[in-house]
């Protein structure tokens, strides 16, 4: 394959020769699928390998219409050095096996404005840590719902949720499993918002709303905030949010910065703070 010089956001109008698919090639797309969206580093870090070659095949697959860099991304204070990746209309007939899961993601791919792209890269930042850090560890994450699939999920008997999570999730190893929601904040949301939601997970987990439907027994909710100033905010805020108001271990919450890709084990240590003591606790509590 010829190197050729394109412009990042518009496709060119000789595209770049033929792309043999391989199953590397549609495992990215599959995670681009789930995840929605995902930046250079993230990529390479869930499909390690040469990175050189890895920037040049996403480079062929933009071009040639698998994947796209929304324009959005040029709008917001994004790390430069990092283009940001979602499924194109091609790549969606590779990723989905049925056409239904195709219709299903066209529904998502409305062009998305760029606060929410920066907050679904959060999401993406959060959930690819967790990822690299279990497979470490000989775990996995055995269920993810978000978006539209999460809302849908959570809808019973046509009542829509009070709260529609930023994900929820499945967490296995050593034979044991946990169940998690997740709030990714990037200080948009006011104090008495966020505590509404709050509100209403604590409601989840004293009537057992989602118990028999998710399939679980317990569940714990996880706050990633973008600054240490607004994780411990909002955990003062959080102290109110169960029934006695003296704060609840239900409500976990740490910084985006007290986990990375380069140390993802990183993210199951004891870095969260609860809303009802000072003390560093794990996910496995």
């Amino acid at each position: 394959m010829a190197e050729h010089k394109h412009k990042k956001f518009i496709r060119s109008e000789s595209p770049p020769g033929l792309l043999r698919i391989q199953p590397r090639d549609v495992a990215l797309l599959r995670d681009l699928a789930s995840f929605r969206f995902l930046n250079t580093e993230q990529i390479m870090a869930l499909h390690p390998g040469g990175h050189r070659n890895l920037q040049r095949r996403l480079r062929y697959l933009y071009h040639l219409g698998y994947v796209e860099r929304p324009e959005s991304q040029t709008l917001i204070n994004l790390p430069s050095d990092y283009l940001v990746y979602a499924l194109g209309k091609k790549g969606a007939q590779l990723a989905f096996a049925e056409e239904r899961a195709v219709k299903s993601w066209s529904r998502l791919n409305a062009k998305i404005a760029s606060p929410n792209l920066a907050h679904a890269l959060m999401v993406s930042q959060f959930r690819a840590v967790l990822t690299l850090a279990l497979q470490k560890r000989g775990g996995s994450i055995s269920r993810w719902l978000q978006g539209y699939d999460l809302k849908d999920e959570l809808t019973i008997k046509g009542k829509t949720p009070a709260v529609v999570p930023d994900g929820f999730f499945t967490m296995k190893l050593g034979g044991k499993q946990w169940h998690f929601f997740l709030e990714a904040d990037r200080s948009t949301m006011n104090h008495h918002r966020f505590l509404a939601k709050m509100r209403a997970y604590w409601t989840w987990y004293a009537e057992k709303t989602y118990n028999a439907h998710l399939r679980l027994e317990n569940f714990r909710v996880l706050t990633v905030a973008d600054t240490e100033g607004r994780k411990d905010n909002l955990r003062t805020t959080t102290k109110s949010a169960d029934a006695k108001k003296t704060g609840s271990g239900l409500f976990l919450f740490a910084c985006e910065k007290d986990y990375s890709l380069k140390n993802p084990a990183t993210i199951l240590s004891p870095i969260w703070l609860s809303a009802k003591d000072s003390d560093k606790h794990s996910f496995f509590e």
